[in-house]
């Protein structure tokens, strides 16, 4: 259509141009002495017209002349910039395809443009350290660095390829640049505390948890996962000192003490440093107020307190929380420390009704043992031979020794009413 509306125009063109050209009654006259031309006035239009049409395209072909080396120019820019741009694309799509030096190949045509050479030494910079190369790693990391743009996301880059190779040092060391240039974001910071994970930097572990958990920044399982290590690792270190024990309980938010392996980690240590009363008190405060049976054999593990103290609690505990395995397992264990035989019998055979594992049935074995009754020993044992479990029992006094088969040993009078 557009072809055939070109045809018209040049035909209705032609046809003006005719009818025009048949008016030729003027002249024009050029003296130059003693010589006259006398010219036709659609001779001289044609000629002006002419003239134009050649001076034009002088004019066109001097300034195409004049701009031929920047045009040149220009084509080679362009040329070199599709190169680079492709390049940095099908050095991506190396990179995903794990072919980690064809992608530093591809990548190096990418540097010759100042716009593209901060992201190309990003992604060969991870090639490079996906190879475990760590001289070309830093020959990347260096040129991404020199890029204004670039210079902060090649210090995360840094970081995080220092926490991968285990170099927390390095690591803490890239975080501390960014943050000194006023980049204080969530990745930073959840690379800083994989750094100090690492370096068993427990305190600054628990300080950036605090942190990302005020922001949100971590999936509230993962929180309390690293809470509890950080703060066990925590307590760890101040097993022998009462007072710094103290002061790291007192810095823990009422959350944190509501921690069941917390409260446990902080009992034991306080039960080791010689207050037992207060890792008494601490567990006791848990337990009245909910179930925890995480609580319930470390409170009955606290020498500090007299066993009829102990029995009692964990009888109120029993009937507050329900008739569960973990108190009658704790009972029968006191019973049977005290040489309480027939009620730590009662309490580990209702314990073994409850939850028939191996732990329960080992400590049935052994009481059996203590009470020489060896069929029954020997039936239990192999019951919790089957089920993998070796548990130690906590060292009884020796019980009198019966004839075997008989099914009533002595049990002293002085039971415990709680009990």
């Amino acid at each position: 259509m557009g072809r055939v509306i070109g045809i018209l125009l040049v035909l209705a063109v032609a046809v003006g141009l005719a009818l025009l050209m048949r008016f030729n009654d003027g002249n024009v006259a050029l003296l130059w002495p003693p010589y006259r031309v006398d010219l036709s006035m659609n001779l001289v239009l044609l000629a002006l017209f002419a003239l134009f049409a050649l001076l034009h395209l002088l004019l066109l072909a001097l300034s195409n002349a004049v701009d031929l080396p920047q045009r040149v120019r220009q084509y080679r820019e362009r040329r070199s910039r599709e190169a680079a741009v492709a390049g940095l694309r099908d050095g991506l799509v190396a990179y995903n395809e794990g072919r980690y030096g064809r992608a530093e190949r591809l990548l190096q045509a990418a540097l010759k443009q100042p716009d593209l050479a901060g992201a190309a030494s990003l992604m060969g910079a991870r090639a490079a350290h996906r190879q475990r190369e760590p001289e070309r790693v830093e020959r990347w990391l260096s040129s991404a660095g020199h890029e204004k743009p670039t210079t902060n996301a090649a210090l995360m880059c840094r970081a995080e390829m220092a926490v991968d190779d285990q170099r927390p040092a390095d690591a803490l060391d890239a975080v501390e640049r960014l943050h000194s240039r006023g980049a204080r974001h969530l990745q930073a910071m959840r690379l800083a505390l994989r750094a100090h994970e690492q370096a068993g930097n427990w305190q600054a572990v628990l300080h950036t948890v605090r942190q990302l958990e005020k922001r949100e920044a971590l999936h509230p399982s993962v929180i309390r996962g690293l809470k509890i290590r950080a703060l066990r690792e925590l307590v760890a270190q101040r097993v022998d000192d009462a007072h710094a024990l103290q002061e790291l309980l007192s810095s823990m938010s009422a959350a944190e003490r509501d921690i069941d392996e917390v409260v446990d980690a902080v009992a034991r240590a306080l039960d080791h440093s010689g207050r037992g009363e207060q890792a008494a008190t601490l567990l006791s405060a848990i337990l009245d107020r909910r179930l925890a049976e995480r609580l319930v054999p470390t409170y009955a593990s606290i020498a500090a307190l007299d066993t009829r103290t102990r029995l009692r609690s964990i009888e109120n505990w029993r009937q507050r929380h329900g008739d569960r395995a973990v108190f009658t397992i704790a009972a029968g264990r006191l019973c049977a420390a005290e040489g309480l035989w027939g009620k730590a019998e009662e309490f580990l055979r209702l314990a073994e009704a409850q939850s028939p594992n191996g732990e329960t049935r080992a400590l049935l074995a052994r009481l059996y043992e203590q009470l020489g009754r060896q069929p029954e020993a020997f039936r239990y044992w192999r019951l919790a031979a089957t089920d993998g479990i070796g548990d130690p029992l906590v060292e009884w006094p020796q019980a009198p020794l019966v004839a075997v088969g008989d099914a009533s040993p002595p049990v002293p009078p002085d039971t415990p009413d709680s009990a």
